[in-house]
Formats: structure tokens, C-alpha cells, sequence
């Protein structure tokens, strides 16, 4: 748990032949609302070491997506758009009583503030978008080098239930090395509590099942 921040979780309602989900948040601070959306295969908690500080100028609102962390993970690949996402989201922040609100997003949740600012543009007031690539411009101009780094695109994909049973075996070192950048980090670059909570929740298996929904809707 990030200290400081009151957890509590949001039920988002069915909509467009979709399953609503039920999303876990904690938030903070006060002023202006910043949205925070982790990437993968984070949680909220990849926001840990900044929150407290960006709470002391803004009321900062870190959520899980759905399908990662402490939130819902219906069934179905149609369930895990990116309008999906940005729709959960959306639907938290009027919860909360912000009609407009910054948004940042990280890998992943970049996706969905993107998503989120295309279908939401009046009640958005910032966006920023953190280490993405657009996946049309990626996979038209997909060589050999990029491949082989972003091949988890492709292995996640893989139709049900291969890549689950594969990341089952071991998730801890699967998603690790997804985690370090296959070389550029060390698990000493991020905070024992940080680990513990993504590992907490890329261990169970409905967790690796709607990570890998998530990345089948968008290919």
C-alpha cells in the first residue's frame, strides 16, 4: 500500500455489451485530480515513490486496471479494449466528483489515458503518455531488433491457453524479466513493498489470464 493513501474500490456498470468491472484505487492530496494508470505488468504501485510527492499540489487517484492488481478480471477478450479500460476509468473519476481531471499513463495505461482523451477530450485536461510506441506505426515498421525485444506482444496473444500455462510455470521469473527491460533495470531498482505487490498479484492465475486478454484484444 502506498502510506498516506485511503484504498477503497469502484464498481463500474455494464455498458455497450460489456462486463463492468470492479476497480481498486486508493487516493490522496488535494487541489487539482491526477489520474495515474500503471503499465505491465504493474500495479498501482509502480506509483509509489511519486504519489506522495505529486499529492502535495494535486488530489492524486492511482488505480489498477482492470484485469491487473486488486481489480476485476471478467471473461472475454471484447472485455479488455481499450475503450473498456478507459471507460472503468472515466466512470471512477465522476464516482469521485471530477468531471475533469489530468490523466498520466505509463506502458499499458498510456493506451488507455489515450484512449480515455480521445473519447473524453472536454473532461480531460492534460495528458501524458509514458514509454509507448503507437502499435500501428510498431507493427507496420515491425524488423528483426524490435521483434525480438517486443515479442511479448506476440507470445501473450497466442490464443488461450498456451501462454497461461507457460508463465504458470514460473510467473515470477516471466514477468521479471518483462519487469526489467530484458536489461535495462536491476530488482534493486524497485522498493521490496513494489515487488511484493506485483508479484502478489501476476501469481494468481486469473491475474496471468486477463494480462494476457489485454494484450490478445489489442492485437
Amino acid at each position: 500500500m502506498i502510506p498516506g493513501f485511503s484504498y477503497d474500490t469502484h464498481s463500474t456498470k455494464t455498458a455497450n455489451g460489456t462486463a463492468g468491472a470492479n476497480i481498486a484505487y486508493c487516493v490522496a492530496g488535494s487541489g487539482p485530480a491526477l489520474l495515474l494508470l500503471h503499465g505491465f505488468p504493474q500495479t498501482h504501485m509502480m506509483w509509489a515513490e511519486i504519489a506522495p510527492k505529486l499529492a502535495t499540489h494535486f488530489t492524486v487517484i492511482c488505480a489498477d486496471l482492470r484485469g491487473y492488481g486488486a481489480s476485476s478480471k471478467p471473461y472475454g477478450t471484447e472485455q479488455y479494449s481499450f475503450r473498456c479500460m478507459a471507460s472503468d476509468q472515466l466512470s471512477l473519476m465522476s464516482s469521485l466528483g471530477f468531471e475533469q481531471f489530468h490523466i498520466a499513463g505509463h506502458d499499458r495505461g498510456g493506451r488507455v489515458a489515450h484512449r480515455l482523451a480521445l473519447d473524453a477530450p472536454l473532461r480531460t485536461i492534460s495528458l501524458t503518455m509514458m514509454d509507448i510506441v503507437p502499435t500501428h506505426h510498431l507493427l507496420d515498421r515491425l524488423q528483426q531488433n524490435v521483434a525480438k525485444f517486443y515479442y511479448h506482444w506476440f507470445f501473450l496473444a497466442q490464443p488461450a491457453p498456451f501462454p497461461e500455462r507457460l508463465i504458470t510455470a514460473d510467473p515470477d521469473y516471466y514477468y521479471q524479466s518483462c519487469l526489467l527491460g530484458w536489461g535495462a533495470a536491476q530488482l534493486t531498482d524497485f522498493s521490496p513493498d513494489q515487488l511484493a505487490a506485483y508479484r502478489q498479484a501476476w501469481r494468481k492465475p486469473e491475474t496471468i489470464r486477463a494480462m494476457c486478454e489485454d494484450y490478445r484484444a489489442e492485437l
